[in-house]
C-alpha cells in the first residue's frame, strides 16, 4: 500500500542579520571523506593505538563505541571477562566485554582511553566493517555531513551551538536515558500518511523501519515480503514481515518522497518501552542526499532545506 501526502507541517526558522548560511569547514576540528555502504550507513576511516585506518560505522542508534572482535585479534587486543557492558542492538541485546585502548583517531580529532566495546561482528550488517562509532565518541563533538563532497566535519560544541543558519531547519532532538547507566539514544517525531510518529534517530540502521502498532495505525494491508527477506543488527537478524512505500514523509520542515519502510519484530521497540504504541526507526539512507549537523548542545539536528522542502510549503 502507498500512504498518501501527509499534513505538511509548518518551520519555524530564526533568521538573524549575519548569520551562516553554510558550516565554516576552516572551523572545523576535522574534515573526513566518508562513504556509503549497505543502503546508507555513513563509514569513515579510523585509526586504532595509530593503526589503520580500519572502518568503522557512525551510529547514533548505539550508546557505546564498538570495535569487532576480527580487529580486535588483529590488534592483539585482549577483551577483560571482569568488565563487560550490556548493548542493545536494533534486533537482540547482549553483555559484552570491554577492551583497554589507550586512543582512537578520526582525522585529527584524538579520544584517548574511550571506553570500547568487543562484539563480534558477524551479521550482513557489519560485514566488512571494524567497527562502529557510537554516541559516546559523537556527542563530543557537533557532527556535520556534507552529501555532495561526502566529507564528516567535526567542530567543537560551541561552534555550531552559538549559530544560526539560514537556509537551514531545525529539528529537535529529544534524548531519551535506555539504562541505568545513562546509555542514551535521540528521538524525533515523523510524520507519515499525515500521522505524527516518534522515531529513533538511528545512522546505524541502513534502512526505516516501524512497529505493528504503527502498521495498523496507518492502517497499511499486511503486504507479505518475498521469501527469506531479513532485516540485519549488529547482533542478529530477523524476518522482514512486511514493506510499503509513504508518497511523502516529513520531519518538521524536511521532506522525503516514496520513502520505504520495513515492518519487523524488533528488540529495540520493546527495550525502550514502545511495543505497545507506534514507533518509527528512521535510518541513515533517509539523510543520505542530505546536508546535515547533529547538535548534541542544544539537542537539535540542523537539515539544510531544498527545493523540495520549499515547494512542500506551498
Amino acid at each position: 500500500m502507498r500512504i498518501g501526502r501527509g499534513i505538511i507541517e509548518a518551520a519555524t526558522f530564526l533568521v538573524l542579520a549575519g548569520c551562516a548560511t553554510t558550516l565554516d569547514s576552516d572551523n572545523a576540528i576535522t574534515v573526513v571523506p566518508y562513504s556509503i555502504v549497505g543502503g546508507g550507513r555513513i563509514v569513515v576511516d579510523v585509526h586504532v593505538m595509530d593503526e589503520g585506518p580500519f572502518r568503522f560505522a557512525i551510529d547514533t542508534g548505539a550508546s557505546i563505541s564498538v570495535i569487532f572482535d576480527g580487529l580486535r585479534d588483529e590488534l592483539g587486543l585482549v577483551p577483560d571477562p571482569e568488565n563487560s557492558v550490556l548493548i542493545h542492538g536494533m534486533v537482540a541485546a547482549g553483555e559484552f566485554p570491554l577492551l583497554s585502548v589507550s586512543h582512537l583517531q578520526v582525522g585529527e580529532a584524538s579520544w584517548i582511553t574511550p571506553r570500547v566495546a568487543s562484539m563480534p561482528g558477524n551479521t550482513t550488517a557489519t560485514a566488512n566493517l571494524d567497527g562502529i562509532l557510537g554516541i559516546d565518541f559523537l556527542q563530543r563533538y557537533a557532527v556535520g555531513f556534507e552529501a555532495g563532497e561526502r566529507a564528516l566535519r567535526l567542530y567543537s560544541t560551541s561552534i555550531v551551538s552559538e549559530r544560526v543558519y539560514r537556509g537551514w531547519a531545525s529539528i529537535p532532538l529529544r534524548r531519551m536515558k535506555i539504562s541505568e547507566n545513562s546509555a542514551a539514544v535521540y528521538l524525533v517525531d515523523v510524520s507519515v500518511g499525515g500521522r505524527l510518529v516518534p522515531a529513533l534517530f538511528d545512522l546505524g540502521a541502513g534502512f526505516n523501519m516501524l512497529n505493528w502498532p504503527a502498521a495498523h495505525a496507518l492502517e497499511l494491508e499486511d503486504a507479505r515480503p518475498e521469501s527469506g527477506e531479513r532485516m540485519s543488527g549488529s547482533l542478529e537478524e530477523t524476518p522482514v514481515l512486511a514493506r510499503f512505500v509513504a508518497d511523502e514523509i516529513s520531519i518538521g520542515a524536511v521532506h522525503w518522497q516514496n520513502a520505504v519502510f520495513l515492518v519487523g519484530d524488533l528488540g529495540v521497540f520493546s527495550r525502550i518501552g514502545r511495543e505497545n504504541s507506534p514507533f518509527v526507526v528512521i535510518g541513515s539512507g533517509l539523510f543520505s542526499q542530505r546536508d546535515f549537523v547533529i547538535d548534541f548542545a542544544n539537542n537539535r539536528l540542523l537539515v539544510r532545506r531544498t527545493s523540495d522542502d520549499t515547494n512542500s510549503l506551498h
